[in-house]
């Protein structure tokens, strides 16, 4: 007999996880005994009573996956004809900035700088493309992407002003991530004309921020980027507040430093704050974060947890860690739906390949996303001359197919967030890249479902 469960334990008490029915079950000690030892094969599945009371009501069912196959591969065609629900056009590769931790920098192997732009007519062909393939979208979402995008203005205008005339009736939204130093009045007029979501990467207070992102002289580029800030807020503080900002958190910064940064500074206290993890993957150093911010980092993510379960204020809590709830919701409705598993199943990770953001380069080749790296063969999925590759967007949302034996039988089949970059192989999807990353996916899995166990217990109410 062949259950897929794990066994989830809080300082209170003992649960199961139940993988066939993507449900969490409340059991006493002496159940949880008894189900550790069938797992380890020490008990008969066939003759324990436990597990009898629980498949009388429909649980801990016998593994039903014989085969892992996304579920929208039959409707791939469609989705791409039909559903592209954002495109993001890279305008440049050209930076002014040298920040030692970009994916551009030359310290991963998967891109670097270049003096390339993308011309309008490759633009052009992009937007027609987008323009076919989204009809069943109500809104439309341009994103443009470098590089510093804002060293390709000119470009950026043209496709404003190309697309405009072409929406018909439906919502366009533009987006922009900016480095900021090369904001001024006229580009912000244009982009407060056309309703543009503008984020700007900064990464804390002028020691850490300057620490990494210099520009070519290797001169900071804090006080340039503040200055263009404080002219937005003075000029246009109605669309300043809507300016949301992006920090990549690295093991060379103070994390308490810029956490106070965030939440004090008098210019953007209160503005949206994102952060990101610096990126680990294709680096040639390695990085690893200090005790000291891993601790004040689980301190923040405690008080999240003390203000969801009504025993902290949101004041209370670090906006860096505040955008996590969303997450941690969305999780537990998931698994309240009980839904059964089904004998075809795939884990969560991929999205499909070119709907959810599909990403154009200065050469006009297609991608997933902006995150995969533009110099493995196997991440391109067409181009502007010749559409989409179906087969190979295929392959990328069917990227558990290369582990299907272990995905079968994985406990945190449903959780797991490995896509198709997590097993480039430059020119094929590997296997044994993608193992390396199980440990950890199944790691983040158990804690995030203990994290639930644990909101439950304290009575957290799970409203958005």
């Amino acid at each position: 007999m062949n259950i897929v469960y794990k066994v989830i334990k809080t300082p209170r008490h003992c649960y199961i996880y139940d993988r066939g029915r993507n449900a969490i079950l409340a059991v006493s000690g002496a159940e949880t005994e008894e189900m550790e030892k069938i797992n380890s094969g020490q008990i008969n599945p066939e003759t324990s009573l436990v597990l009898k009371k629980f498949q009388d009501n429909g649980f801990l069912m016998e593994n039903t996956v014989n085969r892992i196959e996304h579920p929208c591969s039959n409707s791939l065609e469609h989705y791409l004809s039909n559903h592209i629900e954002k495109l993001t056009l890279q305008v440049t590769q050209r930076c002014n900035l040298r920040c030692e931790y970009c994916i551009y920098s030359g310290n991963y192997d998967t891109r670097t700088h270049a003096d390339l732009d993308m011309d309008f007519d490759t633009a052009k062909k992009a937007i027609d493309f987008y323009l076919e393939h989204s009809s069943e979208m109500k809104v439309l979402t341009v994103a443009f992407y470098g590089g510093e995008p804002l060293l390709n203005f000119k470009l950026i205008k043209q496709c404003v002003e190309y697309i405009n005339p072409q929406i018909l009736g439906r919502q366009i939204i533009y987006s922009m991530t900016t480095n900021g130093t090369l904001l001024n009045e006229a580009i912000i007029k244009f982009l407060i004309q056309n309703n543009f979501a503008v984020m700007i990467s900064m990464d804390g207070s002028q020691k850490e921020h300057d620490q990494h992102r210099k520009f070519q002289n290797g001169k900071g580029s804090f006080k340039v980027i503040q200055k263009n800030l404080r002219e937005i807020k003075k000029n246009h503080p109605d669309y300043f507040s809507r300016i949301t900002f992006n920090s990549v958190l690295n093991p060379d910064n103070d994390y308490k430093s810029i956490k106070d940064y965030f939440e004090m500074d008098e210019l953007i206290a209160d503005s949206e704050i994102f952060t990101n993890i610096v990126e680990a993957e294709d680096t040639t150093s390695d990085i690893k974060f200090s005790e000291r911010f891993s601790t004040i980092n689980k301190f923040d993510y405690m008080k999240l947890c003390l203000f969801m379960i009504g025993k902290l204020d949101e004041e209370d809590v670090s906006k860096l860690v505040l955008v996590k709830k969303s997450f941690i919701y969305e999780r537990y409705h998931q698994i309240i739906k009980k839904a059964p598993i089904g004998d075809t199943c795939h884990h969560s990770g991929p999205c499909i390949p070119g709907t959810r953001r599909l990403f154009i380069n200065v050469q006009g080749y297609m991608f997933p996303c902006e995150r995969v790296s533009e110099t493995s063969p196997i991440m391109r999925i067409g181009h502007v001359e010749t559409g989409f590759d179906i087969e190979r967007a295929r392959r990328l949302l069917n990227v558990g197919k290369v582990t299907e034996d272990v995905c079968k039988n994985c406990w945190a089949l449903l959780h797991c967030n490995q896509c198709a970059q997590k097993a480039d192989g430059k020119d094929h999807l590997s296997r044994e890249l993608k193992m390396r990353h199980c440990a950890k996916s199944r790691q983040e899995t158990y804690f995030n479902l203990r994290d639930l166990c644990v909101l439950k217990e304290f009575n957290c109410t799970f409203e958005r």
